[in-house]
């Protein structure tokens, strides 16, 4: 595998905002909240699909970042934290990637 993609650096207005809103800005289709939410995870996602040893990495985080995406607004009714909700589902859209 080749040298991971290095997100941009470049906060975004949501810089500093916990990442449960950072959800809900994405649930209601904020472009900025999915840069913020790239920035910050996108280095774990990576680290994940390295573990996992998949084929394609950027494909699969890729795929799990629109999932994120898709499920924005399910976050408010879950259990979970933002981290530990997005990354559970990376961790699935590797499974299946």
């Amino acid at each position: 595998m080749g040298a991971l993609p290095v997100p941009d650096p470049v906060p975004t207005r949501w810089a500093g905002q916990e990442d449960a809103a950072v959800l809900g800005g994405l649930a209601q289709q904020d472009e900025a909240a999915m840069r913020e939410l790239h920035r910050r995870y996108a280095p774990a996602l990576y680290a994940l699909a390295h573990r996992a040893q998949v084929i394609d990495p950027d494909r699969c985080v890729q795929d799990a970042f629109m999932a994120i995406w898709r499920h924005a607004e399910c976050h408010s009714r879950s259990r979970f934290d933002g981290r530990t909700w997005m990354l559970i589902l990376a961790h699935q859209s590797l499974r299946t990637g």
